[in-house]
């Protein structure tokens, strides 16, 4: 069978389970299906756990970093400055506005990759632009960032170098100079999202 056809059943089904949490929308600009496929075929689309830590540290105004876990998770543990918006709640009437923001990327991430891709297809079907997944999710990046484990001196210059970035970064998010951070407790920003879903219309009545 055609590799494609498989992508494309795998989504089908990624979709099918992503759609069953949020609420009933109406998506007037609903991208085209073969689109969708090519979209879902370039690798541009995931970000590493170092591109988006740089852009963190420098305050980049043009990253959305979202965490679409429950909020019970993002409570539990988040990466700073990121913002919480649920995959149940993503199209819903308040963050429809901050997800067709055009001047942002728009970058999901769960615990690994399968909510924040769920997350990716159902905005890009809905046509959303700008957006993105971090590859690897919060687990990559605690283990990147939080637990970044010292190369060998022998290794190329280049390794070491973004070794002493990660570092340099876990101080800037954590301010301990500690290596040895197995156990840390991060109080997520007070920027979680608040979801106001569109009010019903109600009918004026009359009739005969």
């Amino acid at each position: 069978m055609n590799k494609r056809y498989i992508i494309l059943a795998l989504i089908a089904l990624a979709v099918g389970a992503g759609m069953l949490f949020l609420p009933e929308t109406k998506h007037n600009k609903e991208i085209n299906p073969e689109l969708l496929l090519n979209a879902i075929d370039d690798p541009s689309r995931f970000l590493s756990t170092d591109l988006i830590t740089d852009r963190l540290v420098k305050k980049d105004p043009a990253l959305m970093l979202i965490d679409v876990r429950p909020e019970t998770q993002y409570k539990a543990f988040s990466i700073p400055g990121s913002v919480s918006i649920p995959l149940d709640s993503l199209l819903t009437y308040s963050t429809k506005a901050l997800l067709n923001n055009k001047e942002v990327d728009k970058v999901f991430y769960s615990n690994s990759d399968v909510m924040s891709d769920q997350a990716w297809i159902i905005t890009k079907r809905a046509g959303v632009e700008g957006t993105f997944v971090m590859k690897g999710g919060v687990n990559k990046w605690f283990n990147d960032i939080v637990k970044a484990e010292k190369p060998a001196a022998t290794e190329p210059t280049e390794n070491i170098a973004l070794y002493q970035f990660r570092i340099a970064a876990r101080q800037y998010f954590f301010g301990s100079p500690d290596e040895k951070m197995d156990k840390v407790v991060v109080s997520p920003p007070k920027t979680a999202i608040q979801i106001i879903k569109k009010p019903v219309e109600v009918s004026s009545g009359g009739g005969c």
